[in-house]
């Protein structure tokens, strides 16, 4: 899908409010290091597939990240491409054999050509009525999990899928599989990084701006709302198909609107506009939950409470937040 950016519309919005970049990049960096410190360092099973669980979101959020903070493109209908990676990839591995890793591959790209289908008809829709749309989207997709039995086994008993196995090395156990969506997550971190920092990271900002004014450049918006949702599409595709192998057993309940509201909430809380932020916010909302275990009947109370401080003092994500007091901090002490 070839893309046509104009120069003009790449200078306009060529300076990005905020702190730069390359602060983004670093702080991903320092993440995807800290991932694998804090494998080695947590010895208790469970947190460790907590931990995994909260990579697979964040690849997830990262595709949300770049459809809603960089084209304004807000979806609430994620969890049905998180459940056709999912499924695509059981039924190919378990009917056809398929190696996993290219049975994951092949749910993302399926995924992907969906995200890309729909978003020809959503292109013309904005603000409340595209995240009606694909709200609307998300629910048929549901149903149609819930009942295509032959295709996902519906709600009892499910889909389920065999150990995952690369080059004959059985990588299962969460140690392993640990490493298998690291490096998924580090791909994806490196997709987005790339498409935010080029031309057409800039003219996804001049879509999210103004479309019209956008196109009055050169900026061809119907193209750029359907690459950032078929990439979106893919990158939740493959945290779908990871979240099989994770798994390894699960039914369509897993892919309700509850998931898609979690994702924008990953985002919201991070960064809109970081791919770092992104990950922060899919790390918190995966692991507050488990932290506010403790309180039992007032965990829900503890969250919500802990979510609105955290957006009430950092409006513009956690991320934004800390990175903007640390330059003032730095600021003023260079003063």
């Amino acid at each position: 899908m070839k893309l046509t950016v104009s120069p003009a519309a790449s200078e306009s919005t060529a300076k990005r409010p905020g702190v730069p970049l390359s602060a983004d990049r670093k702080l991903s960096l320092v993440l995807m290091v800290l991932f694998p410190i804090c494998t080695f360092a947590v010895t208790n099973s469970f947190y460790k597939s907590v931990l995994v669980l909260s990579m697979i979101n964040a690849i997830a959020a990262v595709g949300l990240c770049l459809m809603l903070g960089f084209a304004g493109e807000i979806s609430i209908g994620q969890a049905a491409f998180y459940g056709l990676g999912a499924y695509v990839t059981a039924y190919l591995a378990n009917q056809f054999h398929i190696e996993p890793a290219l049975a994951i591959a092949a749910g993302a790209a399926v995924a992907m050509t969906i995200g890309w289908g729909i978003s020809r008809p959503l292109s013309r829709l904005h603000e409340h009525y595209l995240a009606m749309a694909t709200l609307a989207f998300g629910i048929i997709m549901y149903i149609f999990f819930a009942n295509a039995r032959a295709f996902t086994g519906g709600l009892d008993p499910g889909a389920s899928v065999e150990r995952f196995m690369f080059l004959g090395f059985d990588l299962s156990s969460m140690e392993r599989y640990f490493w298998v969506v690291w490096v998924a997550l580090g791909l994806s971190v490196l997709v987005a990084g790339n498409i935010a920092s080029t031309q057409v990271g800039r003219s996804l900002l001049a879509v999210k701006m103004s479309a019209s004014a956008a196109a009055s450049v050169g900026v061809d918006v119907v193209r750029m709302k359907a690459f950032v949702f078929a990439i979106g599409a893919l990158l939740t595709g493959l945290s779908g198909g990871l979240y099989a192998y994770f798994a390894r057993s699960f039914n369509a309940g897993t892919f309700g609107i509850g998931y898609s509201i979690e994702l924008l909430m990953m985002v919201v809380l991070g960064s809109l506009t970081r791919v770092s932020g992104a990950i922060v916010g899919a790390f918190i909302i995966t692991i507050l939950p488990v932290v506010f275990e403790q309180f039992e009947d007032y965990k829900t109370l503890v969250f919500g409470i802990t979510m609105v401080l955290i957006m009430k003092f950092m409006p513009s994500g956690l991320v934004e937040g800390v990175l903007s007091l640390g330059e003032r901090l730095l600021r003023g002490k260079r003063n």
